[in-house]
């Protein structure tokens, strides 16, 4: 086919360059037929809403098992999607409908998902917002189900290499599947960098671009197309020069990941002896093998929130077991620091009927939230207790900003142990339980909180927001937004002082903890635990180890005299040309 070359812009979901020829996937929407019912075929109707369930859930299981021989670490997003059919408050809430309303079960299903799908349109949070494509996928599983379609995907026939996946949507299961066909990169115009398809292509290492507006519209079968997933765009239809271009920087790429790869595994440890311990953090257990791949150390973070995404009843005491203990399955005895929940405000569930919250960020969330839904959070901390009997697990309080929140919430983890102990279930002798520095109280109030507490973890995503008053995904204040604010590193020295003053440790997550550019003030100040994405783990234990620390030190007492942010990044790039040289470039490029 031919055309002039076109450049679209989208969400580099998943790194890497490809080049090859288009395959359209245009699954589009299932017609959903709507009809009212008389009274005696309501218990017919509903028998067929049980009937597509089993149907969906025994799909689902066939791809686990596919997967599992596959070797293909993508099962638990497949058996997420297979809890949410299980779920029988699902069940339950459409068959209601079919009872209530008296329509068909293909009129029911898409009330529900509806409803579910506009709660989480509300929600500020990029990763939980894009938790409406699981709602949407187990949708269109159980329509395909009703109307009698049951493909996944229309796989045969294609090429055996080189072919690139443009579509709308495309589900974990699907994204899969052709990663077995050898498709070698994707893009659709839907998704996010957290969506779960963007999470497969990554731990597949396929390049991938999501959030592409207009592509699927403009491509054809067979044209040339381009996918940078580093930049997030597709070149369709490129020219001679933008191929080669794209080969050699392809290559380039290739020769770094060798090079990084090989290294993974040395230590993270400055050329003059400072050692780091470079931890990951992780939304899915699914993540746990990448971090190990990358070389991570550790799992610095690990997000909860997923447990109540597309679900209509709460998880319990075991789901959450389940879930935390599997971790160690992948990581062994490596230590494992886990959130508990980061709910409410602005982050609504279906299982969850909160009010609606004037200013969110600021609103009943974290530790808040579940200390004024005691029954929440003790299930979930029961399931964290006996998860600490598979490996060392650490339980991170978020969102503390009082010294009265930890005690309340030690309490909480001390009854549930003993109401544990008096159940005859094992744990842990001994669960350290840290606070997750995120507001300015808890800064300011950091020496007390170290008397009870038995590590830290600044979360610099919230810290920097709120030092500063700028919200993170407001681009209107997007360059009031910044780590490198003199606040910032006195905020991240005044942490680091007193923590040291009664030798507690301190880890640091968030945006800034994974940009290697930002790495030499981190060093400077004394962090010697950093968790970031599994894919910037790799670069930056290179980056360690062509720093010293004295060097890095001396750079924070610099800044330290800086009174602007703009002085403050004008030094780290002035330090990090001096003491990497020719190296910088692709720092910066990374």
């Amino acid at each position: 086919m031919t055309g002039r070359p076109r450049l679209f812009r989208g969400i580099g979901a998943s790194p890497g360059i490809a080049s090859g020829r288009v395959l359209l996937l245009d699954q589009g929407r299932l017609r959903v037929p709507r009809h009212h019912l008389q009274a005696d075929q309501i218990d017919h109707e509903i028998r067929r809403l049980r009937e597509a369930i089993d149907a969906a859930v025994a799909q689902l299981d066939a791809a686990q098992a596919l997967l599992h021989d596959a070797g293909v670490e993508s099962r638990s997003i497949v058996e997420a999607h297979a809890m949410m059919l299980k779920d029988s408050a699902l069940f339950a809430e459409i068959a209601g409908a079919i009872r209530s309303q008296q329509i068909n079960a293909e009129w029911a299903v898409t009330r529900v998902v509806g409803r579910w799908r506009s709660l989480f349109a509300q929600v500020a949070d990029t990763y939980l917002r894009e938790r409406r494509s699981d709602i949407d996928f187990v949708g269109q599983r159980l329509l395909q189900h009703l109307g009698g379609k049951l493909g996944e995907l229309p796989l045969n026939g294609l090429p055996e290499a080189g072919t690139i996946i443009v579509a709308h949507e495309l589900s974990p299961v699907s994204a899969v599947l052709l990663a077995r066909q050898r498709v070698t990169a994707l893009v659709t115009e839907a998704g996010g960098k957290t969506s779960h398809t963007s999470i497969v292509a990554r731990s597949l290492e396929i390049p991938a671009v999501v959030g592409t507006v207009g592509v699927l519209d403009a491509a054809g079968n067979g044209d040339l197309v381009i996918v940078d997933g580093h930049a997030g765009t597709v070149q369709l239809r490129p020219t001679r020069a933008h191929l080669e271009r794209s080969r050699q920087r392809d290559d380039r790429d290739r020769r770094r990941a060798l090079e990084l790869l090989e290294t993974r595994s040395l230590p993270a440890a400055t050329a003059d002896g400072t050692s780091l311990v470079i931890a990951g953090n992780i939304e899915l257990p699914i993540e746990v093998t990448t971090v190990v791949q990358r070389g991570g150390e550790a799992i610095g973070l690990y997000r909860t929130e997923f447990l109540f995404a597309g679900r209509a009843a709460l998880p319990d005491e075991e789901d959450h077991y389940r879930t935390y203990s599997r971790i160690f399955d992948e990581i062994g005895d490596r230590p494992v620091t886990i959130r508990t929940l980061d709910l409410g405000g602005e982050k609504v569930f279906a299982a969850l009927r909160n009010d609606p919250e004037p200013n969110p960020a600021l609103g009943l969330r974290a530790i808040r939230y579940c200390l004024a839904h005691p029954e929440l959070f003790t299930t979930q901390l029961a399931g964290l207790l006996r998860a600490s009997a598979h490996g060392p697990l650490r339980i991170l309080l978020p969102m503390i900003s009082s010294l009265d929140e930890l005690r309340f919430a030690r309490e909480q983890i001390a009854e549930v142990g003993d109401e544990l102990r008096g159940r005859g279930r094992t744990f842990a002798d001994r669960v350290p339980v840290g606070v997750m520095l995120e507001v300015p109280s808890a800064v300011l109030i950091v020496d007390h909180l170290a008397e009870e507490c038995d590590f830290f973890a600044v979360g610099t995503n919230d810290l920097v927001q709120y030092l500063l008053a700028a919200d993170r995904s407001n681009a209107r204040v997007d360059y009031l937004y910044s780590a490198y604010h003199p606040a910032v590193l006195r905020a991240l020295r005044a942490i680091i002082t007193a923590a040291a003053a009664r030798d507690r440790p301190v880890s640091i997550c968030g945006e800034a903890a994974g940009d290697p550019q930002f790495l030499p003030l981190l060093i400077g100040l004394g962090f010697r635990q950093l968790s970031m994405s599994p894919s910037a783990i790799p670069p930056l234990k290179q980056a360690v180890r062509q720093l010293r620390a004295a060097d890095c030190e001396r750079l924070v007492e610099a800044a330290a005299q800086a009174t602007t942010q703009r002085e403050v990044v004008a030094l780290t790039r002035d330090f990090l040309h001096a003491n990497l040289g020719p190296a910088y470039r692709e720092l910066a490029d990374r």
